[in-house]
């Protein structure tokens, strides 16, 4: 079996993260960092369900079952210990238990192998998507954070979804070899999973926190289109467009020419629809 790619040990813990140092001041009452900061926690500590998802479609394959059940996982379910820690520190009223359990009963019935991808290889390179999302969501947050324990955890997490997409993109080439797709069908996975940005987690996660928050009021699609509109503000300043888009077409593997005209026109189109 090959080495495990990144499965030294965890770089950070969350004991390492200094919560009797946050600012509460800063951020108690910025009622969208509230949202934010819990629904990740919600989606971040549910990867233990991702984790088993993904071992159930790879199943046979030893260094990607490891990869994911060592590595992966592990690190993921850390991320959202992280979070959560954070927001009983800065929001202990908050009843945290209540809001998870019902996003876990709400999204797990999305969480089907059969909703993966059609193929191995394209469900890798969707996996660098998803990757690609995070860990650019995360150095957002870490830019924009009103509070710098916050801002460090955050880019704790940025660190580890940079390793992770690293991760998945040796498989993604790995499975490429063996069973090569051409670059208009990975193309097409991958704006498909660019598309699904906006996918029920997001919506949900944000839905089961003002579920507990707002006890007795209705959370509507509107209500997330609402809040996705002023996440966008924080976008417009501190998302890592430029990298992003990098990372979405590395498994694209282009022409080095044609990649220096793509990337400055993608990241244009994509900063005039945010």
């Amino acid at each position: 079996m090959q080495a495990i790619p990144g499965s030294s040990g965890p770089r950070w813990s969350v004991d390492d993260v200094a919560y009797d140092q946050i600012d509460r001041a800063a951020i108690v009452d910025q009622l969208d960092w509230f949202y934010v900061v819990t629904a990740s926690s919600f989606v971040e500590i549910l990867s233990d369900l991702y984790a088993r998802n993904l071992g159930d479609y790879y199943a046979g394959d030893e260094d990607a079952c490891a990869w994911l059940a060592h590595k992966w996982g592990p690190e993921e379910i850390q991320h959202g210990e992280a979070l959560k820690r954070y927001v009983q520190t800065v929001w202990p009223d908050f009843d945290w238990q209540r809001g998870f359990d019902g996003f876990q009963a709400d999204y797990t019935p999305y969480c089907q192998t059969a909703l993966l991808g059609p193929t191995r290889t394209l469900e890798m390179a969707a996996r660098c998507v998803v990757e690609t999302g995070t860990a650019s969501f995360y150095a957002m947050l870490r830019d924009a954070s009103p509070e710098p324990v916050l801002a460090t955890v955050a880019g704790h997490i940025r660190d580890d979804e940079i390793g992770h997409y690293k991760g998945f993109y040796r498989f993604y080439r790995d499975y490429q070899r063996r069973d090569p797709h051409s670059r208009w069908r990975v193309t097409r996975e991958i704006w498909r999973r660019v598309v699904e940005v906006d996918s029920e987690d997001a919506f949900l996660a944000v839905k089961n926190v003002s579920v507990v928050h707002k006890p007795g009021a209705v959370f509507t699609r509107e209500d997330f289109r609402a809040f996705r509109d002023r996440i966008r503000a924080w976008m417009r300043v501190h998302y890592p467009f430029q990298s992003a888009v990098k990372m979405l077409l590395k498994p694209l593997d282009l022409p080095g020419p044609l990649q220096r005209f793509a990337i400055p026109l993608i990241v244009g189109g994509v900063r005039r629809i945010v």
